[in-house]
């Protein structure tokens, strides 16, 4: 393995950080429009008001990523703009970590590796640009691998058992450096066995902390049995039969990649974790990321001159990327232009609309409506929700910004009416709090999803129409029943 410092490694350092900041830039400016930062921040805002998280604010992950939402509430309020700033800092991170880690196994060209990765995390269609769970995910993956390689396994575990506190299917990631220092004929029987125990010492306290709270059995229940149905539910169902192929899969690699140097081994086991859903959701592959910026860099021709390979990529690389931009930029405006305009047509011009944003050619509303077109009906209908009576709010639909941008706290312990699979329970406290008019306010995203059914008559009845905005219509209540 390479191990030798790259020439200027400061400035490579500072050089890759600046392109990938800069390429992640529009990030800065979108509009409330990912339903998970959403649900997110809907969320840290019933927490700061003394809900329950799990008990009183149902949520199928596990509290990282509530806890870090929570924070940024409390002292900024729900802002967009500071968790997305929270989020370039995990994408640095990974970016410098790589710089580090890489070096074992590319030596000097390691830098390759961490411009890949940060220019990979800032393509808006994986929404690595998003303050979602896995791109702080894998800034803790990454620095654990680091902390590994310098043989501080407890604190490399510590790392890992916090990245599973973002998203469970971290333990792919700790799995595989697990393997990897397990099988490392350098190291001593206790640095696995350090590793174990940081890696526990997080989940430790969490499960302290919930136990303490009184919420272990409803965290357990949420974020631990239902995820296990969601899961299921993609794989197979009852039996998931692809579940156990994906392990079959797994087992086999692992047994021909586990004399290949770790990124490979990594590789494998990132993308089971990013795969282990069933669903083709783009930011859950920001999971392999690390690991693949590594192989990929690795499988480049290189004939031993690290200078001018480094100037080639360096120039190489961000030129591809800008050139995908206006390839993509470009497919969307003839889209556009053939009849077939559409929110996709417009997503696919995000580079070029936000050059446009800056140059003044387009308002923010503009702008806005092009990110996604729902954007600018949730913000009038959270304006109608601030003219209603004051009390809690009840979104019958999956537009969890509402709640945020209209400051409403919850009816019930959902910030939204539809799940797949459904939660146990869900629908029934909808209808219950419609039917027994718990919420004063409540909001219908058309067609309503699930059906109404029996709460529908209840909402004619006890509620009067104040407002439609697009397929949005806002309720009142008569009369709060006694």
């Amino acid at each position: 393995m390479e191990r030798a410092a790259p020439p200027r490694h400061w400035v490579s350092l500072a050089l890759v950080l600046a392109v990938a900041l800069v390429w992640r830039a529009p990030s800065f400016f979108d509009p409330p429009w990912v339903n998970d930062e959403g649900t997110y921040f809907a969320v840290a805002q019933a927490v700061d008001h003394g809900y329950r998280l799990y008990a009183g604010i149902w949520e199928n992950k596990p509290p990282a990523i509530y806890l870090l939402y929570a924070l940024v509430y409390h002292w900024l309020g729900a802002s967009l703009p500071a968790v997305r700033v929270v989020a370039a800092a995990a994408a640095l991170l990974v970016t410098a970590g790589l710089t580090i880690s890489a070096r074992s196994w590319l030596g000097s060209r390691a830098p390759v590796a961490a411009l890949l990765a940060g220019l990979v995390l800032g393509v808006p269609f994986l929404e690595g640009t998003t303050a979602n769970a896995e791109i702080f995910l894998i800034a803790c993956t990454t620095w654990a691998v680091v902390l590994a390689l310098r043989e501080h396994a407890a604190l490399a575990g510590f790392l890992m058992g916090v990245a599973i506190l973002f998203k469970v299917v971290a333990l792919f990631d700790a799995a595989a450096l697990g393997l990897f220092l397990l099988l490392q004929p350098s190291l001593s029987v206790r640095r696995p066995a350090s590793y174990v125990i940081g890696l526990a010492i997080p989940i430790a306290i969490v499960v302290g902390w919930a136990a303490q709270a009184g919420v272990l059995a409803a965290l357990a229940r949420d974020a631990l049995v239902y995820d296990l149905g969601y899961v299921a539910h993609a794989n197979g169902g009852p039996v998931p039969w692809l579940l156990l192929l994906k392990l079959t899969i797994l087992a086999g690699l692992t047994a021909v990649l586990i004399a290949r140097p770790f990124p490979v081994l990594w590789l494998a086991w990132s993308a089971a974790g990013a795969l282990w859903s069933g669903r083709p959701f783009g930011h859950y592959f920001l999971q392999v990321v690390p690991a693949l910026s590594i192989v990929v860099v690795m499988a480049l021709p290189h004939t031993g001159d690290t200078a001018r390979f480094l100037r080639r990529w360096f120039v190489a690389l961000p030129a591809l990327f800008v050139l995908a931009a206006g390839a993509s930029a470009l497919a969307g405006w003839m889209l556009a232009v053939a009849g077939h305009d559409s929110i996709a047509a417009r997503r696919l011009q995000w580079y070029a609309n936000a050059v446009r944003l800056g140059v003044g050619q387009e308002t923010y509303a503009q702008y806005s409506a092009e990110v996604d077109d729902h954007v600018e009906r949730n913000i009038a209908l959270a304006a109608g929700v601030r003219r209603m009576p004051a009390g809690p709010l009840l979104v019958w639909g999956n537009v969890p910004w509402v709640y945020v941008l209209s400051g409403r706290l919850p009816a019930t312990p959902y910030t939204s009416a539809y799940r797949d699979p459904p939660v146990p329970g869900e629908v029934t406290a909808l209808r219950h709090a419609i039917e027994h008019r718990v919420a004063p306010v409540v909001l219908v995203i058309n067609p309503p999803l699930p059906p109404l059914d029996g709460a529908g008559r209840a909402l004619r009845e006890g509620y009067r129409l104040t407002g439609r905005v697009g397929a949005g219509a806002i309720y009142a209540v008569r009369a709060p029943r006694g």
